[in-house]
């Protein structure tokens, strides 16, 4: 009677523990759905899901609303589950946004079906639907924002090989839609980018295609471009960029500008040359300088004087690795040959900054006999953002000035000496290049100025005094760059003429990479200090390093083995060579050689099997150390938690029966 008590007291006990358990469950469901909502930990190696500082400032000082419409079709994640997986990725970075927006953010997420509304919507926002079998069903995934103005940006589709800069793609949307106005970009130049006056004129509708860079073509579809006068004593108040673009002699009124602009938070582009193969190459009539020094570093020499940096101006850099063939006449100048020439170079991936949002995705990049940056002590920190490969090198500028380049002697005098910059940020606390203030308008220094100008001329050097930075408040934002070329067309794009539009067709990621740093200089100071973010697909580091180990150990292995098979076939050899020195297979061998014969055979098949064993071996170990990891990665924690329950269940058994026995005693 009293078991028959104790098991039911026990059952009621069980009954009550699980019904306190569901509920329980259910308000910590509720209370994550709720309170805890915003609350998360990012448990993840590199962050992933934690938004950076610059992130945070942009979406801070959002002023209006903002929509963000995400549109993913189920479908991907059925028929392809690692775009599924990124697409998860991206609504949770979304959320976060949108949580750390403060309301300012409002995010919608969408599954678009064939033939919907929904589906009308995003097509006219922009978003690309991607076929996915012979039906013509197309699916989704991409973003589109808008603000109260109505002003819109999208993403056609998000790419898998940019996972990245997914922060900075959303941050740089994002702050395009609370920012709508194009930005504004100076330029300095004396090249022709613009087009010349011929070229424009011919541009005027019933003319002809102009002859304008494509590059500046390019530049003016996205922003207000204009040209600055070569020796402004003033920057423009609202410029969101200066670009410096093989610049002629500037005065020190004009460098003054540009040392205060920079000083005061302004970003610079910077392209000058040693040698401007472009600005050579242009008939003197036209503005070419054909003799003497072609290059434009002198021009900058003072403001890198003050940033600790310097291109040296008589020299240009080579790389031997990818040097690109050309024809040139041969020593004798009777015949042309095919040269490797070192100062015409197409680099590839590992010449560019992987960690760079504006380099990172570049595949090919052609240049002509560039400069190279090169730091002093207590300088700027240079961040390469392109450089040589370690067959790098350097000649003298004079090798290549004048009618006709030293090609083979250079292709056969330069010596590598290491990787050489060719493109750089530099980052850091710069100080005024003008220590001892502005310098004085030449109208103070003209006897004969009228006393008007004279006066003018006071009130604004005394200005400029009164304002004078002599340290920049933060970090500046300048790009420097020891080449001019690359940005002419013959080096990266193939530009026709077809019935009145120019029609452009990229040879390499000249032009891309510029857009690039348009984009990312002109947009604000937390965009750009964002860089690039650890992928979510994660690999086996432990295997990877393990294998790595391994074939090494095998490769000493092998080369142990292969040199014995050498020495041993090379025996094998002499003996039949002794034995038959005429090569005449009839001649009858001694038993002696004979067996010496077949015991170098029988030497050469134990070296093989060994050899292959070791080969076997290898495979068999990596792939059993693979097959063990993903075990216990898949199944490990759900045999942990298993483990724990089992345990669980014994406390409570053990606890029931200590109960169900105390309370008999009672």
């Amino acid at each position: 009677m009293a078991m028959s008590q104790t098991k039911k007291r026990s059952g009621v006990v069980t009954a009550l523990t699980l019904t306190l358990i569901a509920i329980g469950f259910v308000a910590t469901v509720m209370l994550s759905n709720n309170a805890l909502r915003s609350s998360r930990i990012d448990l993840t190696d590199d962050g992933l899901f934690t938004l950076s500082q610059g992130t945070r400032n942009v979406l801070a000082n959002l002023d209006e609303p903002l929509t963000l419409r995400f549109y993913f079709s189920s479908r991907l994640s059925r028929e392809i589950p690692q775009i599924g997986i990124y697409g998860q990725r991206v609504q949770d970075m979304l959320e976060e946004f949108s949580a750390e927006s403060r309301g300012k953010i409002r995010l919608e997420v969408y599954d678009p079906e064939p033939f919907s509304d929904v589906e009308d919507r995003a097509v006219g926002f922009g978003l690309k639907g991607v076929p996915v079998d012979q039906t013509g069903e197309t699916v989704y995934f991409g973003l589109a924002g808008t603000n109260s103005t109505n002003s819109q940006l999208a993403i056609p589709f998000f790419d898998e090989q940019r996972e990245k800069f997914l922060e900075y793609d959303l941050a740089r949307m994002v702050y395009g839609l609370a920012h709508p106005d194009k930005p504004r970009i100076g330029v300095i130049t004396k090249l022709p980018i613009a087009g010349s006056q011929r070229g424009r004129a011919m541009a005027l509708p019933g003319g002809g295609p102009d002859d304008s860079w494509m590059i500046w073509a390019q530049a003016q579809n996205l922003f207000d471009v204009i040209e600055l006068p070569p020796q402004a004593e003033e920057m423009p108040t609202n410029l969101d960029l200066l670009v410096l673009i093989h610049p002629p002699i500037l005065s020190d009124l004009s460098l003054y500008a540009i040392d205060q602009y920079v000083l005061n938070g302004g970003r610079v582009l910077i392209f000058v040359d040693p040698h401007s193969e472009a600005d050579a190459s242009r008939p003197p009539g036209m503005g070419g300088n054909r003799s003497g020094i072609y290059g434009s570093t002198q021009n900058i020499q003072k403001l890198m004087d003050a940033w600790g940096v310097d291109i040296p101006a008589d020299e240009v850099a080579g790389d031997l690795k990818n040097g690109r063939k050309v024809r040139a006449p041969d020593e004798s100048r009777t015949r042309m040959q095919a040269v490797l020439y070192p100062l015409w170079m197409e680099l590839r991936k590992g010449d560019f900054s992987e960690d760079d949002i504006t380099t990172s995705q570049l595949e090919a990049f052609r240049i002509a006999s560039p400069g190279h940056i090169v730091s002093k002590e207590g300088g700027l920190t240079i961040e390469p953002l392109i450089q040589t490969s370690e067959q790098g090198g350097t000649v003298d500028v004079a090798r290549i000035q004048g009618q006709q380049a030293d090609i083979l002697g250079i292709a056969n005098d330069m010596k590598p000496t290491g990787r050489k910059i060719i493109s750089a940020r530099l980052t850091g606390k710069a100080k005024t290049a003008f220590p001892d203030g502005p310098p004085r308008p030449k109208a103070l220094n003209q006897d004969d100025t009228n006393a008007e100008k004279k006066a003018e001329a006071q009130k604004i050097w005394a200005f400029r005094k009164a304002n004078h930075v002599s340290d920049a408040k933060g970090d500046i934002h300048v790009v420097l760059t020891a080449d001019v070329d690359m940005l002419a067309d013959g080096l990266w794009v193939q530009v026709r003429d077809m019935f009145g539009q120019r029609i452009s067709v990229p040879t390499s990621n000249n032009g891309a990479w510029f857009q690039n740093l348009l984009d990312n200089m002109t947009g604000s100071a937390d965009l750009i200090s964002l860089r690039s973010r650890g992928g979510f697909q994660r690999p086996f580091t432990l295997i990877e390093d393990i294998q790595r180990k391994a074939e090494r150990e095998f490769r000493a292995k092998e080369q142990e083995l292969l040199v014995s098979l050498a020495s041993t076939e090379k025996q094998l050899g002499e003996v039949r060579k002794a034995t038959d020195p005429s090569g005449d297979a009839r001649i009858v061998l001694s038993d002696q050689q004979k067996a010496q014969i077949e015991k170098f055979q029988e030497e050469m098949l134990r070296i093989r099997k060994e050899l292959r064993n070791v080969q076997f071996a290898l495979r068999s170990d990596v792939e059993e150390l693979n097959g063990w990891i993903k075990v216990a990665n898949i199944a490990g924690m759900p045999l942990a938690v298993g483990v724990i329950a089992i345990i669980a269940a014994l406390w409570r058994s053990r606890r029931r029966k200590a109960f169900a026995a105390n309370f008999a005693k009672s």
